[in-house]
């Protein structure tokens, strides 16, 4: 069962409390310069938190810092939606604003050189992101 969080004109599913499982502890802690280093809990945000931040991510488009932001613990990767399969069906996962580039040595995507691997760059940030495409492997 989900239910929607509203950020700015923008609905978003994320799972409803019940549905989480129970918050698991992060590692959070690191020596920094040979002395102990605490980081805040993140992992302690409430989902509904959790389910805001990641909406806002969505909202400016920013697939790449979406999925970054899953990455930081499993409490928030479980609190919130994968993309992995809802390319295509979910608009909200479509990415916006890459382009695609062309690879060094003036290689064209698709190349067989680069064994479907492609450079896309972001046209608001300036990153550069490369990714194998099974598409173009054999292009």
């Amino acid at each position: 069962k989900m239910h929607s969080t509203t950020f700015p004109a923008v609905k978003r599913r994320c799972m409803s409390p019940s549905q989480l499982p129970p918050a698991t502890r992060c590692t959070t802690s690191r020596d920094v310069c040979s002395g102990a280093y605490s980081w805040p809990a993140w992992e302690s945000l409430h989902a509904d938190l959790v389910c805001l931040v990641a909406s806002a991510l969505l909202a400016r488009g920013d697939l790449l810092d979406y999925v970054r932001f899953r990455a930081v613990c499993a409490h928030w990767r479980s609190a919130t939606l994968s993309p992995r399969g809802r390319g295509v069906v979910d608009p909200c996962f479509h990415p916006r604003r890459w382009m695609m580039f062309p690879e060094d040595r003036g290689l064209y995507p698709g190349h067989p050189e680069l064994g479907g691997y492609i450079r896309f760059f972001n046209l608001d940030s300036g990153a550069f992101v490369r990714v194998c495409l099974p598409l173009f492997r054999n292009h």
